[in-house]
C-alpha cells in the first residue's frame, strides 16, 4: 500500500473511532482509581480490550491490564499507568473531578492528562492496527500499568521481567502535548540520618540536639544545590523534600534527626558518582545515609518495592525509533514534531532505564495539567495521538 493511502486509511479508521474511544475515556474518569486502589479501572480496561478483539487481555499478577494483538517475534510495547493522584482541595475544582465533563473542546476530569485518557488512545491505537493488519509479524503489547505515581517503573519493570514479552521498542503514552520526548531525567531519593543524645530539655547541656547537628549537613545540602542550578541543570537538581525527628517526648531533646533528600540526575550520573556524592556530604560528622527503599501492596496483594534510584536516559537523535516517529508525525501532519524533555520522571526509567529498550515518550494530554486542579485533555489530541501510534508501528 502507498504511504500517502496508508496515512488516509488511518485517520478515517480514527476518526470513525473517535467517539467511541470519547466514550471510553469518560469511563475511564469516572471511576476512581488513586495508586494502589484501580481494581475497577483496570477491569474496565479489560472488558474494552476484549470488546475491541484484543488476541489476549488479561490481569497479571501484579494487577496490571494487559492487552495483547498480535504474535510475531518483533514486539512494540506501549504503557499507560492508569492510577492518578488525589484530587487534592476540591474547593480549587470548577468542575466534578469524575463528572468527565466536555466543553469548550476539552474533556475534564482527574486523569484526562495525567493519564487515563492517553491511555486509553494507545488501547484503540492497538485496536486500529489489527483492523489495519499492522500486526503482522508484530506482537503488540499494550500495558495500563498500575501504581506508578508513587513507584514509578515498578509495574512495567514486573511486565518487562516476567511477562515473556521481550519489546524492542517502548513507547511511554504520557501527555506531552503531542510533543516528542527522547530522554528523560532520573530520580533518586536518599535518607540521612543523624544521631543525637537524649536529654531532658531542663538539662539540654547534658545531651546532643540531633536537630541541631542535621544543620551542618543541610546546609552542605543549600549549597550543593546552589552549584547545580547554577550548572544550569547539567548535572541535575537536589532538594530537601522532608525533615523529621524522633524524641522521648516533647520536653526531650531529639535523640535522631532525618531528612529526605529529592536528587534529579542526568544520564551520565551513575549511581556510583552519586553515592560518592552522598558520602561527600556526610563527610566528618556522624551521619549516615542510606537509599529510600518504598514497599507497598498492589491492588492484587502483590508486595512491590521501589529502590528509589531510577536512572535517567537519553535516546540518540538518529535511533531508528526517534527516525520513525519523527517520520509518522511528518506524514500525518505535515509538519515536524516538536522535541520536548520532561523535568519529572516516567515508566521509561524501567524500560529505558533499566532494561536499556529503546523508548520514546508521546502522548494526546497537556504535561502541565498533571497533578493541577481542573485538568484536562484537548478533544483534538485524540485522533491526533491514536494516528500517531498507529502510524509509527508502520513505520517500524
Amino acid at each position: 500500500m502507498e504511504k500517502t493511502d496508508l496515512v488516509h486509511l488511518i485517520k478515517k479508521r480514527t476518526e470513525e473511532r473517535n467517539e467511541q474511544l470519547l466514550i471510553f475515556c469518560r469511563d475511564l474518569l469516572r471511576i476512581k482509581s488513586y495508586t494502589f486502589e484501580e481494581e475497577t479501572a483496570v477491569k474496565r480496561v479489560i472488558e474494552e480490550m476484549e470488546k475491541l478483539n484484543y488476541d489476549n487481555a488479561y490481569i497479571d499478577e501484579f494487577g496490571n491490564a494487559i492487552g495483547v494483538i498480535g504474535n510475531g517475534p518483533d514486539v512494540i510495547l506501549f504503557d499507560g499507568h492508569i492510577d492518578t493522584v488525589h484530587e487534592g482541595d476540591i474547593s480549587k475544582w470548577n468542575v466534578d473531578p469524575f463528572g468527565a465533563e466536555v466543553k469548550n473542546g476539552n474533556l475534564y476530569g482527574l486523569g484526562a492528562s495525567d493519564m487515563k485518557v492517553p491511555g486509553a488512545v494507545m488501547v484503540y491505537a492497538a485496536a486500529i492496527m489489527k483492523e489495519l493488519h499492522l500486526d503482522q509479524g508484530k506482537t503488540i503489547v499494550v500495558s495500563f500499568s498500575v501504581m506508578e505515581e508513587d513507584m514509578d517503573g515498578v509495574a512495567l519493570d514486573n511486565i518487562l521481567t516476567y511477562s515473556g514479552y521481550k519489546p524492542r521498542a517502548v513507547v511511554i503514552c504520557e501527555a506531552t502535548d503531542l510533543r516528542l520526548c527522547h530522554g528523560h531525567g532520573g530520580r533518586s531519593m536518599f535518607r540521612v540520618t543523624m544521631p543525637g543524645i537524649p536529654t531532658h530539655c531542663s538539662r539540654p547541656e547534658d545531651g546532643v540536639n540531633a536537630v541541631y547537628e542535621m544543620q551542618e549537613i543541610i546546609g552542605r545540602v543549600a549549597k550543593l544545590s546552589d552549584g547545580l542550578l547554577a550548572q544550569e541543570r547539567k548535572n541535575g537538581t537536589i532538594a530537601l523534600s522532608k525533615i523529621e525527628s524522633a524524641s522521648a517526648s516533647l520536653n526531650a531533646v531529639p535523640y535522631s534527626c532525618s531528612i529526605y533528600l529529592d536528587r534529579r540526575t542526568t544520564s551520565h550520573l551513575t549511581p556510583r558518582l552519586q553515592f560518592e556524592e552522598m558520602d561527600r556530604l556526610v563527610a566528618g560528622t556522624n551521619a549516615t545515609w542510606e537509599v529510600v527503599d518504598i514497599q507497598h501492596k498492589t491492588w492484587s496483594g502483590y508486595d512491590a518495592v521501589m529502590h528509589s534510584v531510577l536512572p535517567a536516559f537519553d535516546l540518540e537523535e538518529d535511533h531508528e525509533l526517534v527516525a520513525a516517529a519523527k517520520e509518522a508525525y511528518r506524514e500525518l501532519f505535515d509538519e515536524e514534531v516538536e522535541n520536548f524533555r520532561f523535568k519529572g520522571t516516567t515508566n521509561g526509567v524501567s524500560s529505558a532505564g533499566k532494561h536499556k529498550i529503546p523508548t520514546i515518550v508521546f502522548g494526546a494530554g497537556v504535561e502541565n495539567m498533571c497533578h493541577e486542579a481542573n485538568e484536562y485533555c484537548p478533544l483534538e489530541h485524540l485522533e491526533k495521538a491514536c494516528a500517531f501510534y498507529v502510524k509509527l508501528v508502520a513505520n517500524l
